[in-house]
């Protein structure tokens, strides 16, 4: 097996008295990872932490080489994450918030942004701000982002929530091409399989 692209070293994290990772390791290679856990096992905790969005209490997070502690804006250009919610600053119009993005991740593709734009039907929502989009549109812009990056490292939590059915297929198959890749690990937190039937990696998590 190839190399991590990301690896969590003794994470520890809780929220006041409750304890949702004590002295957690995990590595995650390229390809896809499906990251399954019951409600409450912490999935979306788990990836805010691994991008950055939180704090361990201890551990170490490094992703493409690069400590999270040593280093946290070069860790945090490694790693792209999609939260579950709208996207942060959602007075931009999509465009907009595609320029930030690219200014932040230099691997980001334009190409890849055009293609992801045109199979999530975006098109005919571009000139309307994030905030007025309906949430499925607002979870394709942060998608398309995420799509278009370029890092080592994508964390997705529940990407197929929200989306219609042609665009759950196109997301789906893009998936199982990223499952084949070698220079990408996609740590995806999901009800579901992302990709049914197909090439994945599974990390299973217990309730704290």
């Amino acid at each position: 097996m190839s190399a991590p692209l990301l690896r969590a070293e003794a994470i520890s994290f809780s929220y006041g008295a409750r304890h949702v990772f004590t002295m957690w390791s995990a590595d995650v290679h390229p390809g896809l990872t499906w990251l399954r856990g019951a409600n409450g096992s912490g999935k979306s905790t788990l990836l805010k932490l691994l991008a950055g969005a939180l704090d361990p209490y201890t551990g170490r997070r490094v992703a493409g080489g690069i400590d999270a502690a040593a280093d946290g804006m070069g860790y945090r250009r490694q790693v792209f994450w999609c939260g579950p919610g709208a996207p942060a600053f959602d007075h931009l119009r999509a465009p907009e918030f595609f320029a930030f993005m690219a200014a932040l991740y230099p691997r980001f593709s334009d190409a890849a942004l055009a293609e992801a734009v045109q199979g999530l039907q975006l098109t005919p929502f571009l000139a309307v701000r994030i905030s007025q989009l309906s949430s499925g549109n607002q979870r394709k812009v942060w998608l398309a982002a995420a799509l278009a990056a370029g890092t080592p490292v994508v964390l997705l939590d529940e990407p197929l929530n929200a989306l219609d059915a042609a665009s759950l297929a196109w997301l789906r198959g893009r998936l199982r091409q990223h499952a084949e890749a070698a220079e990408q690990a996609w740590l995806v937190a999901s009800h579901e399989p992302p990709v049914p039937e197909g090439p994945q990696q599974c990390l299973d998590l217990p309730l704290p």
